[in-house]
């Protein structure tokens, strides 16, 4: 089995695997928007060893365009280089919409992942059913349009992780308002908002590879006071991931 281990950027890359140096890469723990987190013109995968195994890790860039485009090219690296991928893990930071629920630095397994920017736009609120056209319609299956299942830790070979499962957004723009975050949470009952998630599982799904999504809380979704933010310590709270699933 190969892993694809994908994060947006340097950082969170340097949070799940502390001490990871790919060769070729500066320093990962760079300011957001340094050269390190984009993944172009060229996309490497750098071999990490795990105790069960060796996994491929990618840099995607931020947002869902980037992890779409990314995915797709790492998939074909990799197939290129002979070891076609098998599974993706998909990890990094997410904001919360309750911190009651979900507080500051927890991980949590992401089961579904949604893009509620997809669908028909009444100018209150984006319906994907009403649109005439899913996103794609797989042989067979049911169409897809906002809303994509994801896999269990299981097929790691790890069996139930000690994560708690838990339904994910993904935007384009981050949200600023209260009253968005509220529109969001109340229509979709997500937990978490997060740039990439649906992209990564979208291509996985095209590619007809299972993903697995894990994320640590980072921030309030909305608006937040100075106690409601912890990016530093969600990052260093990354490297549980891995151990988590039973991957190291």
């Amino acid at each position: 089995m190969t892993l694809l281990l994908c994060a947006a950027t340097a950082r969170e890359l340097a949070g799940l695997a502390p001490g990871f140096a790919p060769p070729g890469l500066p320093p990962l723990a760079v300011a957001p928007g340094g050269a390190t987190d984009d993944p172009w013109p060229e996309m490497r995968l750098w071999p990490l060893p795990l105790r069960r195994g060796r996994a491929l890790c990618c840099l995607t860039g931020v947002g869902p365009l980037n992890a779409a485009l990314a995915l797709g090219l790492a998939l074909e690296r990799a197939r290129a280089e002979g070891t076609p991928v098998s599974v993706v893990c998909n990890a990094g930071l997410a904001g919360a919409f309750s911190l009651e629920d979900r507080p500051l630095r927890s991980l949590c397994l992401v089961r579904e992942e949604i893009w509620p920017e997809y669908g028909l736009n009444d100018g209150r609120s984006v319906v994907a059913g009403a649109f005439g056209f899913p996103l794609w319609q797989p042989p067979g299956g049911a169409p897809v349009r906002d809303r994509l299942p994801l896999a269990g830790a299981d097929v790691l070979g790890a069996g139930a992780a000690a994560l708690p499962a838990v339904r994910s957004l993904t935007v384009a723009g981050v949200t600023a308002s209260r009253e968005r975050a509220e529109q969001l949470c109340r229509s979709y009952g997500a937990d978490l908002e997060n740039m990439e998630g649906f992209a990564v599982a979208y291509a996985c799904a095209r590619a007809g590879l299972p993903c697995v999504e894990a994320r640590c809380v980072s921030n309030k979704v909305g608006p937040r006071a100075r106690d409601e933010k912890d990016f530093a310590g969600a990052l260093h709270a990354l490297a549980g991931v891995l151990p988590a699933l039973n991957c190291n």
